[in-house]
């Protein structure tokens, strides 16, 4: 059952994913600290990691302003490429199809 599970998975690969890229952008561009667009494209782990490091330079900002602007720095450059992926139209889902606009 398993294996062919993988296998639709990576005959899927090929396909467009099922994500609207217009929905993802704006995901990204409004809410892009707290890893919504990663968590809608169903990356789940690093979504959950994009917010727990927004959540984490705040506690740095309030207890030392330069290495807490510094963490802001590391989350927003990932947040950042993310946009500039979408953009561009590489941005992925969890199963590896870009979402791109629809043609």
């Amino acid at each position: 059952m398993e294996e062919e599970n993988n296998v639709q998975n990576i005959e899927g690969a090929n396909q467009p994913a099922e994500k609207n890229w217009l929905t993802t952008l704006i995901l990204c561009w409004f809410l892009g600290f707290l890893g919504v667009h990663r968590l809608y494209a169903g990356k789940l782990g690093s979504g959950a990691l994009i917010a727990y490091g927004t959540v984490c330079a705040a506690l740095i900002l309030a207890i030392n302003p330069v290495w807490g602007a510094m963490a802001f720095t590391a989350v927003g450059a990932v947040v950042l490429d993310d946009f500039l992926l979408i953009c561009t139209k590489h941005f992925q889902d969890c199963y590896g199809r870009e979402i791109a606009r629809e043609k």
